[in-house]
């Protein structure tokens, strides 16, 4: 395209040096307004050619580019899939720290609760032990207390009669050996 447009200029430059009737000179200007004309669809055309490889140039980049940026676009959301689930993760793992925390907290209270029940327990137990010693030690204060009015009682239902004196050189008779014995109704007058 180019070619024709030189020539086309070398070609006029030689018919425009030549003319010398008015008939030619006119039909030279015709010429030249035609060579103007055809110069300016040449330079048209050329600027037309030149956007379309530059159109052209530009959708093979825009291709490149759409191709880049549908990647960056898929990497992108892979990237967002990416972070939503370690944003889940990490929201399942403070929930399960806050019920391991929870779950702490309620076995340390149960665990308290257990130790003050155990503490009351041996409190309890040892309260238990020192009445049952002071009750036990009571009761045998009481039994030995029952055990003498036992004694008492018995000896006032069954006397002991007191020793007679003996006389180791005289036999006593028989008259002394009844007066030696107290029957129960002088023991009990006497008690």
């Amino acid at each position: 395209m180019e070619c024709a447009c030189i020539l086309s200029l070398e070609m006029r430059e030689t018919i425009l040096g030549y003319s010398s009737s008015p008939a030619m000179s006119v039909m030279l200007a015709v010429l030249k307004l035609y060579y103007v004309c055809q110069d300016t669809y040449i330079e048209a055309m050329l600027a037309l050619q030149q956007a379309q490889v530059g159109q052209h140039k530009l959708r093979k980049r825009v291709r490149k580019h759409r191709k880049a940026f549908s990647d960056a676009q898929a990497k992108i959301q892979n990237y967002h899939t990416a972070l939503q689930a370690r944003r889940n993760q990490d929201e399942n793992a403070v929930r399960e720290r806050n019920e391991a925390q929870a779950r702490m907290m309620q076995m340390t209270r149960e665990r308290d609760e257990s130790m003050r029940l155990a503490e009351n327990r041996e409190a309890d137990r040892v309260r238990a032990l020192f009445h049952a010693e002071i009750r036990e030690e009571e009761l045998i204060h009481r039994i030995a207390e029952l055990q003498l009015d036992v004694h008492r009682l018995n000896n006032i239902i069954n006397p002991i009669p007191h020793p007679v004196p003996v006389n180791h050189e005289e036999d006593p008779s028989e008259e002394d050996q009844d007066d030696g014995i107290v029957s129960n109704e002088e023991s009990e007058e006497d008690l």
